[in-house]
């Protein structure tokens, strides 16, 4: 994709724009404007500046119809003092035409490679460890199954090229296993999706792609991949230059025409068009948090967190909205709380967690009041379960590290490390039912691990017996010399 096209696709995402509206706006057919975003092609140089300006006038209204001046100033590079929002985004899009321009300049200069044919297999796995890791806002293209690769044991080889810090990656997924009822699918999805939360992953229905075979990295490295029945790699046809940018575009222009089963989201998406509302508008619920606990909450701690948050965290009135949702949703839904026993005692001892897209730190006062608030609303819902997984008994491998939202129709992930460190999608959106279900599942058979233990209403007096005191004493015990503030940025508690 080229930089103009990369950012016509984050405007249109950004204002949920349709690509037909976008058509009617610049007088272009609805295929031209797909072309620009996702195949590589330019607008014509005579026509482009008056595209540029149409299209500064569509997104800023757009943005001044959603109140989004804001959010959008958060995530879009600043522009001259004075200038309108229209100028501004016209100006985005010129210099990002200019850029496209150029570097296709550049690139029509470079001498084509020839294709290369390995078919034995220490030398396509020297090959594929020796191809150089893709950097920040470049792409890979993968028309490969995906849970096929992550399964091969050849896939060590490729695995680099999957995991860099800003990537994009575009992967097929044969939805037929999810389909099916396999076990682990899903946790060998989402270990994958939790490993690599500094990419931008896109998942399409593979159907119908089993046969291609296409892997592209960065602009100019295409390749033919052959895998036999045992899952290793028995062929590889190796293109660069002119002729691998071909088979990266060919290989994005197959999975385009594929839906879309999970794709990265930004805060300003899940509050367009009431996602949110939409998706506690059920009475069941599961929800795994390895990062804090950001879940039943006392109203008392809704004004500080929002108060913190400032500009980036969006309209006030809609999280106060949200807080008084959660409220509702916890005192008649069924709920599974899933949690790791680590992350629990991290939330203990730090106060650190991530309310909708606000990072705060919780004083000890507040993490006693949240303690009791979630004591008096388990004993009043009896449909409250908690499900602790103990790290040290599950198996070995990285830490979770993405957030599960799930209800009986939608599906999201939050990744905790983007608020943190300002890399990677803050969410990914499921759009695929079997996945969904699939998911579903998944969180329900952990239930049957012996790392899991499961409290409900019945276990509070014991817990309270046993646990209560220690809980207690660790929250006061220091109190007297610690100034007992909130921060809106953790780690960063006063002492």
């Amino acid at each position: 994709m080229t930089e103009y096209g990369a950012l016509l696709r984050r405007l249109l995402d950004f204002t949920g724009s349709k690509l037909y509206a976008v058509a009617d706006e610049v007088g272009y057919d609805v295929s031209y404007i797909s072309k620009w975003c996702n195949k590589d092609l330019l607008p014509a140089p005579k026509t482009a500046h008056g595209v540029d300006v149409a299209l500064g006038r569509y997104f800023g209204a757009a943005i001044r119809r959603d109140a989004a001046e804001s959010a959008f100033d958060a995530v879009f590079p600043k522009g001259k003092a004075g200038e309108t929002l229209e100028a501004r985004i016209t100006g985005l899009l010129a210099d990002a035409y200019d850029a496209s321009v150029h570097r296709r300049a550049v690139s029509s200069t470079a001498p084509a490679a020839e294709a290369e044919l390995l078919v034995r297999h220490h030398e396509i796995l020297s090959r594929l460890r020796g191809l150089p890791a893709p950097g920040k806002g470049e792409t890979v293209v993968c028309t490969i199954d995906l849970l096929t690769l992550l399964k091969s044991r050849d896939f060590p080889a490729l695995e680099h090229i999957f995991q860099g810090s800003g990537v994009h990656i575009h992967v097929a997924l044969d939805l037929t296993p999810f389909q099916q009822g396999a076990r682990d699918d899903m946790g060998i999805l989402y270990r994958f999706l939790s490993r690599n939360h500094e990419s931008y992953i896109t998942l399409y229905d593979g159907a119908g792609l089993e046969r291609e075979g296409l892997l592209g990295v960065g602009e100019h490295t295409g390749m033919l991949v052959s895998m036999d029945g045992r899952g290793e790699l028995d062929a590889l046809v190796m293109s660069q230059g002119p002729a691998g940018g071909r088979l990266r575009e060919t290989a994005m222009a197959r999975l385009s025409e594929r839906p879309i089963l999970l794709s990265p989201a930004q805060p300003e998406d899940m509050r367009r068009g009431g996602y949110r509302t939409d998706f506690y508008s059920r009475d069941q619920f599961q929800f795994f948090s390895p990062y804090g606990f950001e879940f039943l909450l006392p109203s008392s701690l809704c004004e500080p967190i929002l108060q913190s948050g400032g500009p980036s965290a969006g309209p006030v009135w809609d999280l106060r909205q949200l807080f008084i949702t959660w409220e509702e949703v916890f005192q008649n839904s069924h709920i599974d709380f899933y949690l790791l026993k680590s992350s629990l005692l991290r939330y203990l001892d730090s106060g650190e967690l991530l309310f909708a897209d606000i990072p705060y730190r919780m004083s000890r006062t507040q993490r006693l009041e949240h303690l009791e608030n979630i004591k008096e609303l388990v004993l009043a819902n009896h449909d409250i379960h908690f499900l602790i997984l103990d790290d040290d008994t599950l198996p070995p491998g990285p830490s979770p590290s993405l957030a599960v939202y799930l209800s009986p129709k939608k599906l999201f992930l939050k990744n905790p490390g983007a608020y943190l460190s300002g890399v990677g999608p803050m969410f990914y959106t499921v759009q695929s039912d079997p996945l969904i279900q699939a998911a579903r599942r998944y969180l329900e058979r952990l239930q049957s691990l012996d790392a899991c233990q499961r409290f409900d209403y019945r276990d509070v007096p014991e817990l309270e017996r046993r646990y209560g005191g220690m809980i207690y004493r660790m929250l006061t015990m220091h109190q007297s010399g610690d100034a007992d503030t909130q921060s809106s940025s953790p780690g960063h508690e006063t002492r």
